[in-house]
Parts: structure tokens; sequence; C-alpha cells
């Protein structure tokens, strides 16, 4: 395929992707939760469903959205073994391909020229919470926190605090 016509079919697609609705946290119905350093996701999945924020399900199938307390190529590995691609028309997979062979074109020239490993900012924030939506990916919401120690008492109340503020943003306050 000839890279202009390339360069033109990534533009649409873009701008198709830019045009969809914007997932709201108001719109979650159900979450799931991955595991979560020091078993944090276990007093929020309780402190959810004690406060009533949101049905926490254990089956991601059933899921609008997932909590993480982390982001990056490792989750979004983690999110294609939960959700893989739905079955797509022979085209459909094979402009889906060539948009990531030039995007791997991309990363690898990008590879060559920088000289110094680069260091990631994604990985566990020991306090981050992201709220992501299951379809379209995007951060729906997120807070920052921090358990003073790791015992379960402490993170219990961190798990409480972070509930808390979800319930909150949900209801618009």
């Amino acid at each position: 395929m000839h890279p202009a016509t390339r360069r033109l079919i990534l533009a649409l697609a873009a701008l198709v992707a830019s045009t969809l609705p914007a997932a709201e946290p108001g719109q979650i119905r159900a979450v799931y939760l991955l595991p979560m350093a020091n078993g944090f996701d276990q007093y929020l999945a309780h402190q959810l469903t004690a406060q009533g924020v949101l049905p926490v399900v254990t089956d991601p199938e059933l899921a609008d959205a997932v909590l993480t307390d982390q982001i990056g190529p490792a989750f979004e590995r983690r999110l294609k073994e939960l959700f893989p691609p739905q079955e797509q028309t022979p085209a459909a997979e094979e402009k889906e391909k060539e948009a990531a062979e030039a995007a791997e074109a991309r990363a690898e020239s990008d590879r060559q020229r920088a000289a110094v490993a680069a260091i990631s900012s994604f990985g566990r924030g020991r306090g981050n919470v992201f709220l992501v939506a299951r379809t379209s990916r995007q951060v729906l919401w997120s807070v920052h926190q921090r358990p003073k120690d790791f015992t379960p008492r402490e993170l219990d109340r961190a798990a409480a605090r972070v509930a808390a503020k979800l319930k909150a943003s949900l209801s618009g306050k």
C-alpha cells in the first residue's frame, strides 16, 4: 500500500476515534479489580461494596471498567488477555496489521535514535489507583491515596478513602 494511503487511513481512524463519545465515570455499572500491591485490591473491593459505590465483579467480561494501580505496557498486555479483540473481517485485519507494522517501524526508528535507555514513568505508582474504561481504554478517574504503612488497618483506611473519593466523583460532587 502506498505510504500516503496509509497515512490517510490512519488519519481517518484517528478522526473516527476522536468523535466517539468519551466514557464517563458515571456510566460505569460494574468494575473488575486487577491485583494490586500489598493486596490492596481486596481491601478496595470490600470498601467499594460496603459503601455501595459500584458492584465488584469477579468475571472481567461483566465489567464496564477496571481498577488498577498501574498503567503502561504490562497493563495493556493484561487487558488484551482479559478482553481479547473481537473477530474482524479480513479487510479490517489487513488495515490493522498495516497500522501495527507502521507503528512498529516508527517505534524501531525511535529506539535506534535513542542512545540512552529510556526510563519509564509507568508502573506501580505507590498509591495511585486508576479507573480505566474497558472498551475505550481511557483513564476515566484516578486518585493518589498512599497508605501510611502496609498494615491491614491502614490498607483498609486507604481503601475507604479511595472508595469515598470515587463515590463523590460518581455522584458529581
